[in-house]
This record gives structure tokens, sequence and C-alpha cells, in this order.
């Protein structure tokens, strides 16, 4: 645990990123509305070491541990939710080759250590099997062939940085309904990358859909399965409404309170709300901090997601209120920061967290 400062909002601070939050919240204006890659961006967590993070150290790679690694990735959302956004893909699809290595997978720790090594890049393609509705429950079929193995069919419909991939870890149904994860190189015949989707932030983080038609699979790519729910085998630990999700949201939200306590010295009618705001935040980041530890006194993933994406829109919304007018402008962080913080509603929502958010818009009690 880093030792705390005079400063209410260090409650995660990590020194050892302390400086590339900073380089990343310089990129991160420019590249907001960018259909390109990223590539000042992706080079900055390079040269952090950040891809390293979450290989475990017997292939090459840091092997952090999961409160280090929810208080870093605090810190690239506070920097840069893009960043942070490519990297959560990018993390989520190592942490299920980290666990099909653990058992055994040959194929998985061949990735892992090129990963380590920075001659790999993994994504995940998996939200056809969590929350995502786009093409339906069938998105993706993966039908066995003769000989063994399978053959895909149907698209990954949300791929982020699908275009700078080498490896896409990849979830299908099956006839029975029964689940594989597949570890999918990218070079594979029958797979095509669609342009970037025009969204409406995080728009260079090049997320689209990945067209696969008749895409073979060999028998020694399927990490896991077939199985009735093949993510919650992958998963031990992530998924939808995971600690990584809320963490970014957390750390997108302490960008805007920091900048919100800059205009406090001035501004009399902003004391009050800052404190109660930073208040709130730190509350958020120790239960954060809780669950990360496995703590018995922690909330559930799914109570912490929930909180966490009612805080993040608090705390932007307040401080494009604070900067008036000038908070529209497209050069500001304020109207940029509100756009992106609407994406925790949509991301990798779990149903009970989205309707936790509409029964609050619509003023309804919890139940």
């Amino acid at each position: 645990m880093p030792d705390l400062t005079d400063d209410p909002l260090a409650r995660l601070d990590d020194p050892a990123v302390t400086d590339l939050v900073g380089k990343l919240a310089a990129l991160d204006g420019p590249t907001d509305a960018s259909d390109d890659w990223p590539e000042p961006l992706w080079s900055a967590l390079k040269e952090s070491g950040v891809p390293r993070w979450p290989v475990p150290r017997a292939f090459g790679g840091d092997g952090l541990d999961r409160v280090t690694m929810v208080r870093r990735e605090a810190g690239l959302a506070e920097g840069s939710l893009t960043a942070a956004f490519i990297f959560s893909q990018f993390n989520a699809a190592t942490r299920r080759l980290v666990t099909a290595a653990d058992r055994g997978h040959e194929g998985a720790a061949d990735w892992l250590r090129a990963i380590a090594m920075g001659q790999a890049f993994p994504t995940i393609g998996t939200s056809q099997l969590t929350t995502s509705r786009r093409r339906g429950r069938r998105a993706l079929v993966a039908e066995a062939v003769p000989g063994g193995g399978y053959r895909l069919d149907g698209a990954m419909p949300w791929v982020t940085a699908a275009s700078k991939a080498d490896l896409f870890v990849v979830g299908a149904v099956l006839d029975d309904d029964r689940q594989v994860l597949i570890a999918l190189p990218s070079d594979r015949d029958g797979l095509s990358v669609g342009d970037p989707m025009p969204l409406a932030a995080l728009q260079a983080s090049c997320t689209t859909e990945v067209v696969c038609e008749a895409v073979r699979v060999e028998p020694s790519e399927v990490l896991f399965g077939p199985d009735p729910d093949v993510m919650a085998v992958a998963s031990e630990g992530g998924g939808t409404g995971s600690l990584e999700t809320s963490a970014l949201a957390i750390g997108q939200a302490l960008a805007a309170l920091r900048a919100l306590r800059g205009l406090s010295p001035s501004r009399d009618d902003l004391e009050e709300p800052v404190e109660a705001l930073e208040a709130s935040w730190r509350s958020l980041a120790e239960s954060l901090l809780a669950a990360a530890e496995g703590r018995a006194d922690a909330p559930s993933p799914a109570e912490l997601r929930t909180e966490a994406n009612r805080f993040v829109l608090r705390a932007t919304h307040a401080y494009l209120t604070a900067r008036r007018g000038s908070g529209m402008l497209r050069s500001e962080p304020a109207q940029r920061w509100v756009r992106q913080a609407m994406f925790f509603l949509v991301w990798s929502c779990p149903g009970p967290v989205a309707q936790a958010a509409l029964r609050d818009f619509a003023g309804i009690c919890p139940a």
C-alpha cells in the first residue's frame, strides 16, 4: 500500500504509474475522435511495460497481483479511458490464456510467452456470450468437423483493437447450446475485420465487428469447453461486471474530481459539492480495494459496478456543470469525460447493473 498524502484523492495512487498517467492525459484528447489506431497511446503503455502486467512471471511477464492490477488500471483510466479500454480487452484475453495455461494448455503458454516479449497482441471477442444482443444469442456458431476441431460461422459483434490483434480469444455456441472458448490467430482464412464503428466516444479504440466465414479451428486451439457456461469456467474472477471495469470507472471519476478540485479555490460555490464528492469517491475506492483483497466486508462485483457507474456519471457531469459553457467546447476534457462515462452504461454491463441504472433514471427506489 502506498503512503497516503494530504491529497484527499490519493487512495489509489501508485507511484509506478504516476508519470505514465500524465503522458496519457496529454494524449487522450487528440485521439478521442480518431478512426486511426492510437499508436502514441499504445507506445506509452509499451514503454512503461504495461502489456507485461497480467502475464505470469513463469512466462516472462510481471505477474502483478489483483490489488496492484486494479490500482494501476484505475490510474490508466485517470490518464486516458481510451488507453485503459484498449488495455482492458488485451488484459481480458490474456487472463483467459493464463487460466488455460495454468491447466496445462501448451498453446496458451506459447501465446503468453509471445505477449511478454511484445511479439503478440491479444484481444477478446466474447460479448456474444455475455452481454451483447446485437446479433442474437447465436451470433457466432461453432460446428464440429470430422477429424476434430470446429468451423466458425457468424460474427463477434464487438471487438476492440481488432485491426491490431494477432490473436482473438473467441467465444462460440454449438448446436446443442454448449459453448467453446478458442485462441484464434488473426491471419486465419475466412476471418475479416470491419472498419471501426462510429462510436460516441472512445473512437480510437478501433472497436468493430469481426466476421467468420467457414473459419477452421484446430483442436489444439480450443482453450475451454464445450461447456454450458464456458466464460464462468474460463474467468476465475474476471468477466462482465468485474473489478477491472469498475476500476476504470473509478479512475475516470478521479480525473474529473481532480479537475474539479482545481477550480474550487476561486469558486466558493464548489467547496461543499467538491468535499462531498471526494468523500464518496474515497468510500468507493476503499470498496474497490476491499473487493480486490477479497475481504469479507467487500461489496460483490455487481454491487461495486453499479455504484461505480453511478459515481462516474455524477463526477463527470459535476465537472461539466462547473465549467459552464466552456465545458461544451470540443477542446475541453469536460465534454469528453461525460461522453466517455456514458460508455459504462453499455460496456460489458450485466443485466442487474443495467436494470439498477434504469431504475435510477426512472426515480424508482432500489428494490
